[in-house]
């Protein structure tokens, strides 16, 4: 393959550092994308700020003639809906998520309609400010690789099929208020290292109030963390609660086990203990 070189790359990811690191001669497209991956992982706060300046709002065309603003035009072409309803409904979308997490709402648009990415953008409202950040940066790398692909002229991967067996780490959360499953909780997974908690995986519980998808399969002996949003929880429902968030910090000793981490919450209590 040719040498991937650094204008093209920043037309893909507006990331300096990103650019400078990949930037060289590659055997494969494969080979040269898993390395633009990796240096794209992760990704620091200020170089996701760098790369959202180079993306307009969702519903709005880039504008100019360069190749970073053709890339834009084509990716929302395929979203565009005449409803003025959906239109009213994702510029107050926009605005809400801009003033929460002071940045503009980012998501992969090709592949999605409109009321896909509206669907996205009001559950992603409900994020803390972490689980958000880590969102935004999976999905800046998302379009980086669609745009490497179409600027070396790749197929798409097949699609695969889903994992089916569950995360090394799953969660139960029961609310004891109401005596049902507590669907629509943010729950993401953090592992202790060196530097601090590091954000591993997420997950939102399902109707049955589970996170089975919440990390990878396969976790190494060590300290992690799951941290439930359970202010935001209660206060869609309109409720008070004592707990904006809970932590649960807990040790796996045993890699070969799987370790489920069960949550009973009301709004000025809650427990756990070791699940299976």
């Amino acid at each position: 393959m040719p040498t991937v070189d650094r204008e093209t790359l920043l037309t893909s990811l507006r990331v300096e550092r990103w650019a400078r690191q990949v930037t060289g001669d590659y055997v494969t497209f494969d080979q040269m994308l898993e390395a633009a991956m990796e240096a794209a992982t992760p990704l620091t706060d200020a170089e996701v700020a760098e790369a959202l300046a180079a993306h307009p709002r969702i519903g709005e065309q880039a504008s100019g003639d360069g190749a970073e603003a053709r890339f834009s035009r084509a990716e929302q072409a395929a979203s565009v809906d005449d409803d003025p309803e959906l239109a009213r409904r994702l510029a107050e979308g926009n605005a809400a998520y801009e003033e929460r997490f002071g940045r503009v709402f980012l998501i992969r648009a090709a592949g999605r309609t409109r009321a896909e990415i509206l669907d996205e953008l009001e559950r992603r409202l409900a994020n803390n400010p972490i689980t958000e950040f880590d969102e935004t940066a999976q999905q800046l790398r998302e379009i980086a690789a669609l745009r490497l692909r179409t600027a070396f002229d790749e197929p798409l991967p097949e699609p695969k099929d889903p994992p089916m067996l569950p995360s090394h780490v799953t969660s139960h959360v029961l609310d004891a208020s109401s005596g049902a499953p507590a669907s629509g909780i943010s729950v993401t997974l953090f592992e202790q290292g060196a530097d601090g908690w590091e954000a591993i995986g997420w997950a939102v519980t399902d109707d049955d109030g589970r996170a089975t998808s919440l990390g990878p399969e396969h976790l190494a002996a060590g300290i992690y963390q799951v941290q439930f949003d359970t202010g935001t929880y209660f206060a869609a429902q309109g409720l008070a609660s004592f707990y904006p968030e809970v932590a649960i910090t807990f040790e796996i000793a045993h890699a070969d086990q799987h370790y489920h981490v069960p949550l009973l919450l009301s709004p000025f209590a809650y427990s756990t203990y070791r699940g299976s």
